[in-house]
């Protein structure tokens, strides 16, 4: 199967997939929505013992050890993420001259950060960032069916997104004005995800780190995808 195309437009907001089959490219992110949260119901299973009443069977997720961060540069916003040793992760699209990093939803307000690294191939950028203190998160493998959350930034706090993993693939991605595409391993995501939303960590139900949010789909509504998180390692291993 030929994988998929993505897309950016030029305010990195915006991806789209082309090859067989694939829908049509777009050129906006969806608007700003709340998202409804689910609740899962378990039935009642008939076991060879007997009758048990199932109603919390799955072990709670993990605490996220990984708090989202606001990335502003210029008229661009993202997210990030620490990964010690006062450092930020954070896509590489948005990088537009000075750089600044806070906690909330207010990151020109924020640390300015100084750019140590910037791997247009994965779209990631590795700031650095005084005050923003935490170790470098685990790094796991997702899978199609593993439940992961989005760590989003929502009105200054943080806010995780539950979401699924249609599929692993290789994305091929062309920037704008771009001449060639480079191809990056990849998460397809079932998520609605909006604009600066970008860099947002993918986590595993343990807390790893699973990916980062980079591009969202135009033509297929509830898509969005993630760099996959080996990515973020060999970033950090080049130091």
């Amino acid at each position: 199967m030929t994988a998929p195309t993505l897309h950016r437009s030029p305010a990195g907001r915006r991806a789209a997939e082309t090859g067989p089959g694939a829908p049509e490219a777009g050129s906006r992110l969806p608007a700003t929505r709340r998202l409804a949260r689910a609740a899962i119901i378990l039935a009642a299973a008939l076991l060879a013992v007997g009758l048990f009443a199932l109603s919390g069977d799955r072990a709670p997720d993990a605490p996220p050890a990984v708090a989202p961060l606001r990335v502003t540069s210029g008229d661009e916003i993202a997210t990030g993420f620490a990964v010690g040793g006062h450092r930020v992760v954070t896509v590489a699209h948005v990088v537009h001259g000075a750089v600044n990093v806070g906690e909330s939803d207010a990151g020109a307000n924020g640390t300015r950060a100084r750019v140590l690294r910037i791997d247009r191939r994965p779209d990631l950028a590795l700031l650095a960032a005084r005050g923003i203190a935490a170790r470098a998160p685990a790094v796991a493998a997702a899978r199609a069916g593993d439940e992961v959350r989005v760590l989003r930034l929502r009105h200054g706090h943080p806010s995780p997104l539950s979401v699924h993993v249609r599929r692993a693939i290789v994305a091929r991605v062309r920037a704008p004005g771009a001449r060639r595409t480079v191809t990056r391993p990849a998460l397809e995501l079932a998520a609605r995800v909006e604009a600066g939303d970008s860099g947002a960590p993918v986590l595993s139900r343990s807390g790893a780190l699973a990916g980062v949010v980079f591009a969202v789909s135009s033509s297929r509504e509830n898509t969005a995808y993630a760099v996959d998180a080996g990515a973020v390692a060999r970033l950090l291993a080049r130091e």
